[in-house]
């Protein structure tokens, strides 16, 4: 299936609830709220490339993940609800590229959410004068794909000391799209939490999660993209802190996830009051 064509946009908390409502089924849902009508989903290591390179790309990837576990060995500040060094080692690429995820830097993770308003949250909290869009993708797209490869299902183990990851990062050539949800960081679990990722760095996920829904034959294995009205922001965030108790203290457990909404907070009273 082609990427599906968006509905709304929202205007206001009743459409939020109906659509929340709507989505009350059997159906394991996955979430993704973005601040702007992007129409994709690309990685956040993605954005940072003027052109694609991918010998560049794997090049500097690789050096991030040496590098980030080499320091992050020896951080005197890591808390105790933080994985151990051994557990992201050479074995787990993917669970690295996850703690890095929670350090704020760019990754070619995708985050996502079984909570529907967290996802709002994250659409609402930045870009006050932009239209806003909600991903939401039925979790039941990748259990067939796990039933062709076991090596996958290693990727959702939440254990200690999980089997060793398949080989994923080096595989540019292939279209492969894969959940990846060890639940391994606090900020993971506090916001019900995880990725899909790309062995192409350079994937839009959006094309590749329709390619997914398409190849399931099941009317419920389906992707969908909701507008929700930049005026229906300001109304949405009243309501998650009132009724939901959704703010940044409970959503970023954490200094650095704090800092990161605060800038956040910055940008958007900066373009609302100037």
């Amino acid at each position: 299936m082609p990427i599906p064509d968006p509905t709304g946009p929202l205007s206001s908390v009743a459409d939020l609830m109906d659509l929340q409502d709507s989505l009350q089924n059997e159906i394991r849902w996955a979430f993704r709220g973005q601040s702007q009508d992007f129409g994709t989903l690309i990685p956040s290591f993605q954005r940072e490339f003027s052109r694609q390179s991918h010998p560049a790309a794997q090049l500097i990837e690789a050096r991030l993940i040496s590098d980030f576990r080499t320091h992050y060995a020896t951080l005197p500040d890591r808390s105790s609800d933080m994985p151990r060094p051994d557990q992201i080692d050479a074995r787990y690429d993917l669970r690295c590229l996850s703690v890095m995820q929670h350090y704020e830097i760019p990754t070619r993770l995708v985050d996502w959410t079984s909570n529907f308003w967290i996802a709002v949250y994250f659409a609402c909290a930045s870009a006050p004068g932009l239209q806003a869009e909600l991903w939401c993708y039925d979790r039941a797209l990748f259990d067939a794909q796990r039933w062709q490869n076991q090596s996958l299902v290693s990727l959702l183990n939440t254990t200690m000391q999980p089997p060793t990851e398949p080989q994923f990062l080096g595989l540019r050539d292939s279209e492969l799209l894969v959940e990846l949800d060890p639940k391994i960081t606090p900020r993971m679990k506090q916001q019900q939490a995880h990725h899909t990722v790309s062995a192409n760095v350079f994937s839009d996920h959006a094309p590749l999660l329709a390619a997914l829904a398409d190849s399931v034959p099941s009317p419920t294995a389906t992707l969908r993209r909701i507008l929700i009205a930049a005026s229906c922001k300001p109304k949405a965030l009243q309501f998650l802190a009132d009724h939901q108790k959704l703010t940044a203290g409970t959503i970023f457990p954490d200094v650095v996830g704090l800092g990161r909404f605060l800038r956040w907070q910055f940008e958007s009273l900066r373009t609302m009051l100037l």
